[in-house]
Order: structure tokens, then sequence, then C-alpha cells
């Protein structure tokens, strides 16, 4: 890790620009403060040199201004200048002068060195500073010096050496040293693991110094502890947790803009892909990964991008690509003594030239790679021999070397006769090989024609396969279509007569109940026919989620009941309730998930019974909760109930046609239920009826006093609420909207558009209750709750967002939250949480709010959105549109507009996981959904 370089550079950084101040005296005043000020580097040059032109510029002066020459040249990355300016910084002070400056000018060699991927410069110039820092009365510097050596031998693989420094500067730190410094060296210590593939303790260091870099707040710790973590468990084979690490590293790194290590994740991400087989995805990442290398002129880095670009175009079959590339590498590894990768590129060559038939070539590299392997074989074994000699006492020396002088004349005989025989089977080994190979490639081609041919007949027998499927599916998606149509045009229908009929005055006053209610039931069944298509489509995509809250299974039950006993009383039935689960049932479900399912469940069943009755039983089991819906319906046969949970099926189309629906329910509902880890069974016989059973995994528990308190809300809320309330919110149409609820509460809001504005007015007006949005600019949610707590802020705080997903809602909690408040906005939970710190008022609350001016002002603001969104797509500026797609897709969200919402949150998603491949269809998607409500709202206000 880099903390230790990083550290020291800006402590220079500041040190160099305060003794600016102290040389005013030795030349021009705004001289110095336009070169101090000055960002450009052509011009930081020129007034450099007129200042070391003046007479007035001393031996101290001028080692400032070289000192901070070399650090802006480091900071834009232009190492060459860098190196150079720390090495005229040398020259003209020296230890008895200037000891620390001296110290450091030589120590910014290395560092720069050690960027460019110079490492064996990087380890001279080091090692020049390190005398000097034993001599100063500073051990820190000593061991951040001891550190940065391990580091540059650790990327050389040199191992032995890397421990050796890590272990002297450890020692340091465990004296001197702060926890930064500590967890610096520790994960340093790790990387060592990794390499001699002791993975499982690498990773518990990595996730031991993950946690003191997070209680410390070092971001860049984290990213590495991140990136590193993603090295151990890609080398372990776990590629998911892997990629997700990388990814994790990769995110902090773009927006910081690092490029050093967004090359050596991206080389990292390229090898992942390039082991799971995903070529096309390992290319792309390989070719970043080169690409920023050269942007800083790291060679290493440089070279680490080109081998694993050539072995992807290898695995492509991109033979003459892969062998330039390859050339380009091994020339490189060459030219910087980077052993390993010149015996790495030397077994490749040998592979590519064998693809390409040039079999001399490829002996000749593979030679070289197994000269290059016993290399170095060889000198461990030299090692190994040097330290056995060592041990050998010199009278038995001297006495094998006149045995052996003695045997010297028979053993080169021998070795003669030896290399003959080596010689001679060497080369019949080599006519060996050559005619197998030719053998094998004449039998590769005769059985690549024959398997040739049996693909040929076996791709043709898939594609009428598919071809019938596709048949199939389109009849089913026909019929699905004709079913859904009928389905909307009724209620449609309705709703557009109803409301002609008011528009025009066809109704009586005391009517107009009844009208609107006609309305709003056609309306809420338009909503569910929608809804069903939405929640298929989300399964389908692996995008629905569930929520998990407290509550009472009976009430749930109980209103099901309720709820469609009028529908079974107009029909003659009866719908019986049979509960055996006891007053109360809590547990932790989704309950909105359970409703749903129980309501299609208990809609079908009345729906196709015309005589008879219905009943819902719910009883317990060891495991979990069973629910039964019996009817005395139409039934089904057997072919019929094959069918029953496909999507866009019922059990004939006569069924459609004689009772409506979308095929859609009873699909949908299996496939919530195995979400929740259930499932539904069925009985049924023709013509006598159906049995549905629905099995729920779920274990009862004790309530909360929160859910007890928001069971009590069952009744619509009529008394108002007094104090005075702090609402964050930066969508202006999304902050209205939340202010119009809360006033007509009773309540007092102050509204403000951030999280800096929210800590302003909290310190100054002391509100009884403070709504924060996790995600805002200048300064989010979290960032302005710690600042709350730092200024001693007592009051309660909620987290207003619309991701209301566990893991997130727990993290909120332990960063201090009071609670959370899931947009779009539920008015009894936002009551519920609100009266527990505001008094009740006699006055009551207001029942009905008209947001048609706040829905139209959010729509027309989408002209602006959208120009938004062009403009950071087409400049590929990612976060940025990643901020657009938040913002716009919880304003939709809390203004129903499904369709803007869907889109917007799919870009996020897409841009949050770094899934890039179908961004340009999720924009595009995006601007088109935005289109199409502005010209629906225009055209809802044309005259017609």
């Amino acid at each position: 890790m880099f903390t230790s370089l990083r550290v020291s550079l800006l402590t220079a950084l500041l040190f160099s620009c305060s003794l600016f101040g102290s040389q005013s005296s030795f030349a021009s005043t705004s001289l110095l403060e336009q070169f101090s000020q000055s960002e450009q580097w052509q011009e930081k040059q020129q007034l450099a040199k007129k200042l070391l032109n003046q007479s007035t510029t001393n031996q101290e002066l001028s080692l400032d201004i070289y000192m901070q020459l070399g650090d802006f040249a480091l900071d834009k990355g232009n190492f060459s200048a860098a190196v150079k300016n720390y090495q005229l910084a040398e020259q003209v002070t020296s230890f008895t002068a200037t000891p620390n400056r001296y110290f450091r000018s030589l120590k910014m060699q290395g560092v720069t060195y050690y960027y460019q991927g110079l490492m064996q410069q990087a380890v001279l110039a080091y090692s020049k500073a390190l005398s000097v820092a034993e001599k100063l009365p500073e051990p820190i510097a000593e061991a951040n010096l001891l550190s940065n050596i391990g580091l540059a031998y650790f990327d050389m693989f040199n191992m032995d050496q890397a421990l050796k420094y890590y272990k002297e500067a450890k020692e340091i730190y465990e004296e001197y040293g702060s926890e930064q410094d500590k967890a610096d060296i520790l994960h340093n210590i790790a990387g060592i693991y990794i390499r001699l593939s002791s993975y499982d303790i690498a990773l518990d260091m990595y996730r031991e110094t993950l946690e003191i870099f997070q209680k410390l707040g070092d971001e860049d710790g984290v990213a590495q502890s991140y990136g590193n973590m993603g090295v151990a468990y890609s080398e372990l084979g776990q590629y998911q947790l892997s990629l997700h690490y990388y990814q994790r590293a990769l995110r902090y790194y773009q927006e910081t803009n690092n490029a050093y290590f967004l090359s050596s994740r991206h080389a990292n991400i390229a090898n992942v892909y390039l082991r799971t087989g995903d070529l096309e995805l390992a290319l792309s990442h390989a070719e970043k990964a080169v690409e920023f290398a050269k942007r800083i002129d790291n060679k290493t880095l440089e070279l680490a991008g080109l081998l694993s670009q050539a072995k992807i175009e290898l695995l492509q079959g991109k033979l003459t690509e892969a062998e330039a590339t390859l050339t380009t590498s091994v020339f490189m590894a060459k030219q910087y003594k980077d052993d390993l990768r010149v015996q790495d590129g030397a077994g490749m060559m040998a592979l590519i030239k064998s693809g390409k038939g040039d079999y001399a070539a490829a002996v000749a590299s593979f030679d070289e790679f197994v000269r290059a392997f016993k290399s170095e074989q060889s000198l461990k074994l030299l090692k190994s021999m040097g330290e056995l000699q060592s041990q050998i006492q010199a009278s038995q020396l001297n006495q094998e070397i006149v045995e052996l002088k003695q045997l010297q004349n028979v053993q080169e005989l021998e070795m003669s006769k030896q290399r003959q025989l080596g010689i001679m089977l060497f080369i019949l080994f080599v006519m060996i090989v050559v005619t197998g190979i030719t053998i094998y490639r004449r039998n590769i081609e005769k059985g690549a024609k024959e398997q040739l041919s049996l693909m040929v007949a076996k791709r043709t027998k898939e594609l009428e396969e598919t071809a019938d499927q596709l048949r199939s599916a389109n009849e089913i998606k026909s019929q699905f279509l004709a079913n859904i149509s009928h389905e909307i045009r009724t209620p449609l229908t309705a709703i557009l007569g109803q409301t002609d009929n008011l528009m025009n005055g066809y109704y009586k006053p005391e009517q107009l109940n009844d009208e609107l209610a006609v309305i709003q039931k056609q309306s809420d069944h338009l909503k569910e026919l929608i809804n069903d298509v939405l929640d298929i489509s989300k399964i389908e995509a692996n995008k629905l989620e569930l929520s998990l809250k407290e509550g009472d299974l009976v009430r749930l039950l109980t209103d099901v009941h309720s709820m469609l006993s009028g529908q079974a009383k107009d029909k003659g039935l009866n719908f019986s309730f049979h509960n055996e689960l006891g007053e109360q049932f809590y547990s932790q479900l989704d309950f909105t998930r359970i409703k749903q399912i129980l309501i299609n469940l208990c809609a079908n069943a009345i729906k196709f019974t015309n005589q008879g009755e219905v009943e819902l039983k719910v009883y317990k089991v060891e495991q979990g909760v069973w629910f039964r819906v019996t009817d005395t319906g139409i039934g089904m046969n057997a072919e019929q109930l094959k069918q029953i949970f496909e999507c866009f099926r019922q059990g004939d189309n006569s069924i459609s046609r004689r009772f409506g629906g979308t095929g859609l329910g009873l699909s949908l509902s299996q496939q919530l239920a195995m979400m929740m880890g259930g499932y539904i069974s069925v009985e049924s016989e023709l013509n006598k009826g159906s049995i549905f059973s629905f099995y729920l995994p779920c274990k009862e528990h004790t309530p909360s006093t929160e859910a007890v308190e928001l069971a009590k809300f069952v009744q619509p809320i009529t008394k108002g609420l007094s104090g005075k309330v702090l609402l964050a919110e930066d969508h202006p149409d999304n902050r209205r909207l939340i202010s119009r609820y809360l006033e007509s509460m009773g309540l007092e809001v102050i509204a403000v558009e951030n999280g800096e504005q929210a800590v302003e007015h909290c310190l100054k007006e002391f509100p009884d209750v403070v709504l924060l949005d996790i995600q805002m600019p200048v300064l989010d949610g979290l960032n302005a709750l710690k600042l709350l707590q730092e200024c001693g802020f007592t009051q309660p705080v909620y987290a207003l967002t619309a991701n209301a997903i566990s893991h997130e809602i727990d993290s909120y909690l332990e960063a201090g939250f009071t609670g959370y408040l899931a947009k779009p906005i539920d008015k009894k939970v936002f009551y519920t949480q609100l009266a527990k710190h505001c008094k009740k008022d006699s006055a009551t609350t207001k029942s009905q709010h008209d947001m048609s001016d706040l829905v139209a002002s959010f729509i027309n603001s989408f002209e602006h959105e959208s120009a938004l969104i062009q403009q950071h797509f087409a400049a590929y500026e990612l976060f940025n549109l990643q901020q657009d797609a938040h913002r716009i897709g919880g304003a939709a969200k809390m203004f129903e507009l499904d369709d803007v919402a869907m889109s917007a949150m799919a870009l996020e998603s897409a841009l949050k996981q770094d899934k890039l491949t179908d961004l340009t269809s999720l924009v595009a998607q995006l601007l088109e959904q935005l289109h199409n409500a502005s010209v629906d709202q225009n055209s809802s206000i044309s005259p017609s």
C-alpha cells in the first residue's frame, strides 16, 4: 500500500509552500506570487527561470523553487521533469546545510521512480535517502522509507528482501507509529502472503486493516484493501467475489481520477474475465489498463497490461495481434530487467509460433523459456549450495579438492561421452516431435471436418426446435395481447364514460360520490392489471426485491376477507374465513406481496364459482403457515393443471372470453411465493371445484412496541400535529410535495435543498424533527447527520430514501438515524413516526391534497432533465449521469410516474454495478419515457 507515500508527499507540498513566504525579501513579491499560484507547467517553468536568474536569489530560495517544480510535475504525472528538478534540488543543498530538505530531495526521487514503475532506480534512490534518515531524529521518516523499499522489492517479486524491510519498518511503527502506520505495514505484509499463496491468512489480515481504515476514515486505504481482497479471491477461484471487490475499488479510483490504481485495477479485472472466459470484457479492461499506464508513463503497469492483452488475443485466435503485443511486452521486460515476465513471454511466444505453423521458431521460444526457468532454479540452488558450503570445514574442502583432481581426467572423458549422447538424443527427440506434430495436425483436420458436419446437423436441429418454440410463444403472446386488450379496454371505457358524463353535467349532485366511486373502482382495477405486467417484467429481469417488515398476519387476512366479501355477496356466494392462528400472529414478512397472492387466489375462486361457497383457511405448521382457498367452482382437468402456473396461460381460451383476465395472476403469485421461500400447489376436478394451497415459511415472534403502535392507526387520520419539522430534499417537486403533506398535518415546515443548509437551519431553528434525504448535493444526508452529531444536536433525525432495502436501512440506523421513511410517502407511516415527537393538536388534518400542480411542474422539468442527461452522456460523465438518474427516479416514484421511475432506476442500477454494455439503450429508453410523459402532459391540456 502507498499511504506513507501519499502522506509524505502532501506534507512536503505544505512545507515547500510555507518556505516561500519566508523568502519574499530575496526576490520580487509579485513574481514569487505568480510562480506560486501558477497552474500551467510552461508558465511555471518560465517564472522559475526568471527567479533563478535574479541576482537576489540565494541558495535556499533556489532549493524552494526546484522542490516546488518537482512537486508540481509529480502531481501532474510529468515524472521525468519531477526527477530532474528533485536532482537539481539535491545539487544546491547538502546534509550539513539543510538536513531535512536534503533528505526530502533524495526521497522524492525514489517516490517518482516508483510511480514510473522503475523499481531498481527507486530502490537506489530510497537507499541513499535511508542513509540520511538514519542520522535524523525522526524514526517515522526512517520507517516510511523502509516500507517504501519493501514495496519496491515486492513489485520486483523479491519477497525475501520485501519481508526483510517490512519487518524493520514494523518494529519502528510498533514503538513510534500511529494506528494508521501500523495498519499500513500490516496491509503491505498481507500482500506477501498473497504472493506465497496463503490466501486465507492474507484475507484475515486485509479484513483487519479494512476495519481500521474505515474507523480512521481512510478512503484510500479502504479502496486498496478492497483491491487486494479482490486479488486473493481471484487466486482462490471465487471470481464473483473478486469482481465485487475490484469494482468497489475501481469506483473510488474513478471518482479520484487516480490513473495509477485505475490501470492496476483494470488489469486485475481483465485477468478475472480472462479466467472466466469473458474475452471481450477482458480485452476491454486490459486496453484500459494500458491506456492509464501510458497516461502516467508507468512502465511496470503498461507491461502488465500488455502481457494480459497478448494472452486474451491469443485465446481469441488473433495470433498476429497477439505476437505484436507480446513482442512489445517482452522488449519492455528485457529493457527494465523484469526476468519473470521475460520468462512468461517466451512460453507464450512458443504457443503463438506453434499456432501459426512456425515450428522452428516455436521450439526456439520453448528452449528460451526452459533456459530462463532453469536459470531461475539454478540461482536458487546456488544460493542454497553457498549456505551449505560455508558450513563445511576447511580441512574437508581441501581433502575433497585433492580427490576431485584425481578423478578429473576420468570425469572429463565420461562427460564428453554424455554430451555426445545428449546431442544425439536431442536431435532424435526433435525429429520425433516434428513428425508427431505433423501427424497430429492431419488427424485434427480430419476430425475437425467430421465434427463440423455433426455440429451443422445438430445446429440445424436446434434451430428447427427453436423455430417451433418461437411459433408457440408467438401464439401465446398473441392470445395474451387479445386478453389484456379486452381487460384494459373494459375499465378504460367505464372511466372515460363516467368522466365524460361528469364533464357534461349528466348527473345529480347527490350522485357525485357514486360516480367518482365507479371511476375509482375501475382505476384500481386498471392499476392492478398494469402492476401484474410490471411485476412479471421485474421478476424476469431479476430486479424485484422483497421489502420485509414486521406486522400482524391475522390483520392482513381479515383485510383480505373484508375486501372480497362484497364480491362474493354480489354473486350469492358464502365466503368464509377460518382462522387457526389465534388473535394475532406477528412476523417479519413482505406483507404487500402476501396480500397480493391471497387476493389473487381468493378473487379467482370467487370469479370461477357460480354457486356454492369459497373458504379461506389458515393454520400453523412447525416451520411456517399454510393458507388454503377452497371453492365449488368450475374446476380444471389434468391438461389445464399442467399449464395453470405458466405466464399468459389460463385453463383454456374460453375461460378468458367468459370470465376475463390476463393469465398473469397465478404465474406471478407462484413466482412471488418462491421468492419468499414458499410455493403454491393446486388440487382440482372438473366441474367440482379447486383447492389452492399456499405454504409460507415464517416464524412467529413477540411484536415490537412500534409495530403495535402502527397497527392502531387503521382508521383515517383526523387529529393534527403541532411542531416544527425541517425537510432536506434536493428535488424541488419532491420538496413541495412532502411539505404540502406535512403542512396538511398542521406542522410548520422548514424546507431546504441540501445537507449544508439543513445543518445551518438545525443549529439555528432547533426543529422538533429532521427529515434528511440520503443523496443530496453539497453535503449528503449521512455526512449532514455526522456533522449534526459532532455539533451536539440531539433532536430525532429520520432518513428519507427511495431504496428501502434491508441492508441499506441497517447502515442508516448504525450511522445514528432515529429511523427511516420510505419514498413514495405512506401517510399513515409518516403520521405515526411524527406523532412520536410532535404534539397532537385538536385541529383536524386536511383529508384531500390536490397535487396536480406539483405533477405538472415536475413533468415540465423533463425538457431540462433530458438536456442534462444528453450532456453528461456525451461527455461520458458517468457519476453525474448516475446522479441524474437517481434524482429523476426518486421524484417519479413519488408522483407515481411508474414508467419514468423504472427507466431511471434501471439506468442508476447499471451505473452503480458498472454494467455499461447496455448504457446507450438505457439512456435512450429514459429519454423516450421523459418525452412521452411531456407529450401526454401537453396533449391533456391542449384545447379539443
